[in-house]
């Protein structure tokens, strides 16, 4: 990643631009279809309490059943409430998602930067490694890991150049090759 933001840091740039919007689009689409939901919920649960209460006026429910009804439905408004709240401050705080790409590019020029890495500038980087398992034997040994990046998550670049391909000797007998991810 480091070559890439070295060679072409506007290119960088672009697809940090392109997956944040694609992931704040679906991410709010589904938490608006989910607040919709969650809203109509809300009414329905309310209309159902007040027929309740007035089938129990009415005596078509006993006492004993409005009580156990009654209780059932303030417990699920309740989570409504709490679920409708916790979907609008997700929305609202998609805004900072945006925020987040000028983040990484500032930790991503501090990794350029480093003589040495550091832990800090790790956990300030990197939000989780994935390793896959071992392939081949010998020297065709091949191990596969994917590296999900803070604010960002994964990032797929474009293949480098063939005089160019993005790799690093980490140490003896060890090297790293970038590998868009498989489809």
């Amino acid at each position: 990643m480091a070559q890439l933001v070295q060679r072409d840091e506007e290119a960088f740039a672009a697809i940090l631009e392109k997956k944040a919007n694609a992931d704040i689009l679906a991410e709010q689409r589904h938490l608006e279809t989910e607040l919709t939901k969650a809203i109509a919920r809300n009414e329905t649960v309310t209309q159902l309490y007040e027929r309740l209460y007035e089938d129990n006026v009415s005596g078509k429910v006993t006492d004993e059943w409005f009580m156990q009804l009654s209780h059932k439905y303030e417990v699920e408004r309740m989570e409504l409430k709490e679920k409708i709240s916790e979907t609008r401050q997700r929305l609202a705080s998609l805004n900072t998602m945006q925020q987040n790409k000028d983040h990484f590019l500032t930790a991503v020029r501090k990794f350029m930067e480093m003589e040495t890495l550091t832990p800090t500038l790790l956990r300030e980087l990197i939000d989780h490694i994935d390793v896959y398992e071992t392939q081949g034997t010998g020297k065709h040994r091949t191990q596969r890991i994917t590296i999900f990046y803070r604010f960002v998550g994964y990032i797929d670049i474009p293949e480098a150049p063939e005089d160019e391909p993005y790799t690093a000797d980490t140490r003896q007998g060890v090297a790293v090759k970038y590998i868009p991810k498989l489809a």
